[in-house]
């Protein structure tokens, strides 16, 4: 990859996988933000993306004032990346594993094959996703939550990788009124604690809320738990709602709905 810094400049490496996209030409938001925090010493990291995260190529770490880091493509700076802080309102009650289950029925686009629907993380017909499809809880009409099964092809030793945490939470992170009203959203910020790395085969609930709105601009939380209801990872995003472009013109054709089970 070229570049004009200088060799000295230059603290580390990171390609994302061509399979770990979002959108089809860039990376899933939260697989590339969680990348990009294990480059930051902290276990509460935030991470902004400031362009579409290339699939594929080598972009270099370079240190940035403070505690920081920036993610650079040649001249171009793609995220940056320094420790945070989570907001200290307490979380709602999680959803059940049954509800999770639910929700992801419920996502309103699970029968739609859409330019989005190919996200690795929550893509519902991506055959070598994660499937981490975030639906409506059943009464709880401003909360989303999906099930998540921690697969081996994104985990390491028997844990899952921290990037595959983040995109588990990015995904369920979508603000529910946006995604009601079909308004396209893309990830900005994106500030996460992993307390613990699940392991290979555990069930776990992902759900999130939206603390505020205002214009495009939406503010969520996420929280992961596990089947004792324990808060494996949580995490603060920034939507941005993007001008013109809404899901529902998204949609070309009909798939049927994916099966529910427990």
């Amino acid at each position: 990859m070229s570049t004009d810094l200088h060799p000295s400049a230059v603290i580390g490496t990171l390609t994302i996988d061509l399979r770990l996209n979002g959108p089809r030409r860039s990376a899933n938001g939260g697989f590339a933000a969680g990348t990009v925090s294990r480059s930051v010493d902290a276990d509460v990291v935030t991470v902004r993306l400031h362009k579409p995260v290339p699939l594929g190529r080598e972009m270099n770490v370079v240190a940035a004032d403070g505690d920081g880091i920036r993610v650079v493509d040649g001249a171009r700076t793609i995220a940056t990346a320094h420790a945070g802080t989570l907001t200290d309102a307490p979380p709602p009650a999680a959803p059940s594993y049954r509800e999770a289950v639910l929700a992801r029925a419920a996502h309103p686009l699970a029968g739609v094959h859409h330019p989005l629907s190919d996200c690795f993380v929550c893509g519902p017909h991506r055959p070598d996703g994660m499937h981490v499809t975030p639906g409506f809880v059943p009464d709880r009409p401003d909360m989303l939550a999906a099930p998540w099964v921690v697969g081996a092809d994104v985990s390491n030793a028997g844990l899952a990788h921290f990037a595959a945490v983040w995109g588990a939470i990015d995904c369920t992170s979508y603000p529910a009124r946006a995604l009601r009203s079909g308004e396209l959203c893309l990830l900005g910020t994106m500030t996460a604690d992993v307390e613990r790395r699940p392991r290979v085969g555990e069930k776990l609930v992902v759900f999130s809320w939206t603390r505020s709105h205002e214009g495009r601009r939406y503010e969520t939380s996420a929280a992961m738990v596990d089947a004792a209801g324990a808060v494996v990872a949580r995490a603060d995003a920034t939507w941005i709602a993007l001008r013109h472009q809404r899901l529902h013109a998204l949609r070309v054709r009909r798939r049927p709905a994916p099966r529910v089970s427990y």
